[in-house]
C-alpha cells in the first residue's frame, strides 16, 4: 500500500469512526470500497480497535469497528442482556454474538431478512433509543443526531457534541500527516479515555 493510499484510508476511517478511535464510543460501522479490505486491518494496527466484517459486496464492505472491552461491558449490563436474549443472543460470548449479527446484517443487505435492530446495542446506543426506534418504526423521535433519540435529549446532544469534536480533532491530525494510531492515541490521552 502506498503512503498516499494508506493516508486516504486512514482519513476515511477517522471520518466514520472517530468517536471509537478516541475511546468515547464502543463501536461504529465502517463502510469502504471492497478493494480496501486488507488496508483496514493494517490501518488499525497499533490501536486497541478490533474489526469484524458484517457484509461484503462486489462494491463495498461493511465492518463493525469496536473496542472489545467496551462492547463487552455493555453486554454485561442486565437490561441489555434481557433485550438481547429476546433477540436470540442468550448465553453467547461476544464472538458468537458478532457472528449472529453478521449473519442477520448480511440477510438484511441481501433482502432476505429484517434489519437487525440489536445492532444499536453493539454500537452503544442507549437501550431506550433502540427500543423507541423499534416501537415507533423510526418515527416520532425527539431529536436526530448520530442516531434517533427517544428520551434524554439534552444528554444525547452533549454526547453528540463530544462525538463531533473528536471527529474534527482526529481528522485534523490525520490531515497533518499523523498515522491513525498516533492521532487516536494523542486524542485518547487528551480526553483521558
Amino acid at each position: 500500500m502506498t503512503k498516499k493510499t494508506q493516508n486516504q484510508i486512514e482519513l476515511l476511517i477517522a471520518q466514520q469512526c472517530a468517536p471509537v478511535l478516541a475511546g468515547v464510543k464502543p463501536s461504529n460501522i465502517l463502510i469502504l470500497k471492497a478493494e480496501d479490505d486488507r488496508e483496514v486491518c493494517s490501518c488499525l494496527s497499533g490501536t486497541q480497535i478490533s474489526c469484524h466484517p458484517l457484509f461484503n459486496s462486489p462494491h463495498h464492505k461493511v465492518w463493525l469497528i469496536y473496542h472489545r472491552d467496551k462492547v463487552q461491558a455493555i453486554l454485561k449490563q442486565e437490561e441489555y442482556q434481557i433485550f438481547l436474549e429476546k433477540e436470540g443472543y442468550e448465553g453467547l460470548c461476544l464472538d458468537e454474538m458478532l457472528e449472529i449479527l453478521r449473519f442477520r446484517f448480511e440477510c438484511y443487505q441481501n433482502r432476505t431478512g429484517d434489519f437487525p435492530h440489536e445492532l444499536g446495542i453493539f454500537l452503544g446506543y442507549p437501550l431506550a433509543d433502540v427500543k423507541g426506534f423499534i416501537e415507533h418504526k423510526g418515527k416520532n423521535f425527539l431529536y436526530q443526531g448520530y442516531w434517533k433519540v427517544y428520551e434524554d435529549v439534552e444528554d444525547r446532544k452533549r454526547l453528540f457534541s463530544i462525538y463531533t469534536t473528536v471527529k474534527q480533532e482526529i481528522v485534523k491530525e490525520i490531515e497533518t500527516g499523523k498515522a491513525l494510531w498516533q492521532a487516536a492515541g494523542s486524542l485518547q490521552a487528551l480526553i483521558g479515555a
